[in-house]
């Protein structure tokens, strides 16, 4: 009779290390040297993580603002996330100024990023503008004292700097977390990720544990914390805070509604009573045309290939390219003002 075998039950008694293949099935001989190289290979001595590369963090007072007081009509009960577009200064600082949440499904202790329609239009703008994503943020219901981070946080912001830095390399990018105390007053902290939580990460070394304060570490390989090995390693061992502060933007204006909320909605009214303030208060048309996501909703209007570019040209440079009149008579027909 022919046994059929559970092949990776096969393989995590007989293999090499659980879920490989027996020594001798890649190869008939073997040194000590050898041996010892190949085993190594999946063995992680965790280290305490060093200073992160970002040294600071600045983000948008009113982007910031707006993005919690949302989160405040939930009572922080809920996590949500958005992305972080702004500049990398020096190579080590990082300026936000504008926050995109993207479609999403969230618990108190989860959440699910979904297709997004807009996801090239968002890019586009941004790069339109002289902004790159730089980081993402998240907030999160109160949690006790000394958990920061969920494993799939952690899996998630490893995966992130991974994409931003095209593989285990230095990054600024950043992860700013925004949630309650005790006293349900508002804690902004931002966090960077170790480099060798990265290499973990893009490994597959590190997967989701049922301990939310820990990553479980795949059976292949070995983690040791302190000299001895554990089957999970908490998620501070991979944390490093990066300063942060706040800005005033000179450059954008963030009071269009926001995409993807929750019974937010976006309509031509809103670009009428956005736009209609030119020539009140000191503000021009253009400075008003300077919200970002205003620019993206205006993309169910006009090309972002050809018009969208030419608005964002005014934007960033308004003394050299003013907007051509032709746009403003255009925008005021849109938004039904007279």
């Amino acid at each position: 009779h022919i046994v059929a075998q559970d092949i990776q039950k096969s393989l995590n008694q007989s293999g090499f290390r659980p879920g490989m293949l027996p020594l001798r099935s890649m190869k008939m001989h073997w040194t000590l040297n050898e041996f010892v190289a190949l085993d190594e290979q999946f063995v992680y001595k965790v280290k305490a993580p060093e200073k992160g590369i970002c040294e600071i963090v600045s983000v948008d007072t009113s982007s910031i603002n707006d993005f919690q007081s949302y989160l405040r009509n939930f009572d922080f009960r809920i996590m949500r996330i958005g992305f972080l577009y702004g500049r990398i200064i020096d190579n080590k600082k990082v300026k936000a100024e504008v926050i995109y949440e993207p479609p999403q499904e969230a618990t108190d202790i989860s959440f699910q990023l979904l297709p997004d329609p807009k996801a090239e239009a968002v890019d586009a703008i941004a790069s339109m503008l002289g902004l790159q994503k730089v980081g993402w943020v998240v907030a999160h219901p109160a949690r006790e004292k000394g958990f920061f981070f969920s494993g799939p946080e952690i899996l998630f912001t490893a995966e992130q700097q991974l994409e931003a830095a095209e593989g285990v390399a230095d990054t600024t990018f950043v992860t700013v977390k925004v949630t309650v105390d005790e006293a349900n007053q508002i804690v902004v902290e931002a966090f960077q990720v170790s480099k060798q939580c990265m290499e973990m990460v893009a490994e597959g070394v590190l997967t989701v544990s049922a301990n939310l304060g820990s990553c479980a570490v795949n059976p292949t390989f070995t983690a040791l914390v302190e000299g001895k090995p554990v089957k999970e390693v908490d998620n501070n061992f991979f944390l490093s805070t990066t300063p942060i502060e706040q800005f005033e933007s000179k450059f954008l204006v963030s009071t269009f509604p926001k995409a993807n909320r929750v019974a937010v909605t976006q309509s031509r009214e809103d670009i009428k009573r956005q736009l209609s303030k030119a020539g009140r208060e000191g503000w021009t048309f253009v400075d008003l045309l300077a919200d970002f996501h205003l620019l993206l909703y205006l993309t169910q209007y006009l090309g972002l290939k050809d018009d969208i570019p030419l608005l964002c040209k005014s934007v960033v440079d308004r003394e050299n390219a003013p907007l051509d009149e032709g746009y403003r008579l255009l925008l005021s027909s849109i938004a039904g003002i007279e």
